[in-house]
């Protein structure tokens, strides 16, 4: 094989292989807070986490100990196919976060965050609530 047709197929293999070296990396929302006015004797109490991306959903539960919580939910950062000019597009973030009290089968109380307005970059591809959350729940059946 001649030395430019050798340095050609080189690069071919260097293109298509570089999707395999670089990835987009996790994002990670981390959310807490308190839900007050929960029945005393609601036996299990558990919260839902929704980040809503242009890419879709993505879900997690967390339990509520004393009223207050903590959670932190993963994401994908990858905003477009990988295209060997520009590489990997990493910038897919949340466009609201939703965040559910659930007593049994009953949603006792919720909020809807818009992530723009409501969380700030804590360190690279993580973000954190700017102000303290608190939902009201609701006692009455639903």
């Amino acid at each position: 094989m001649s030395f430019p047709r050798l340095m050609f197929f080189n690069l071919v293999l260097l293109v298509l292989s570089s999707p395999m070296l670089a990835q987009c990396p996790m994002g990670t929302v981390k959310v807490r807070g308190r839900v007050d006015n929960l029945p005393a004797d609601a036996a299990s109490v558990e919260l839902s986490v929704t980040l809503q991306t242009p890419k879709g959903g993505n879900s997690q539960t967390a339990s509520i100990s004393n009223g207050e919580f903590s959670s932190e939910v993963k994401f994908g950062t990858q905003s477009a196919p990988y295209f060997p000019l520009w590489g990997h597009r990493c910038n897919n973030v949340p466009k609201s976060v939703e965040i559910k009290a659930m007593v049994g089968n009953r949603i006792a109380g919720q909020v809807r965050l818009t992530f723009k307005d409501d969380f700030e970059l804590e360190s690279p591809n993580i973000y954190r609530q700017k102000h303290e959350l608190a939902i009201k729940a609701s006692r009455e059946g639903g």
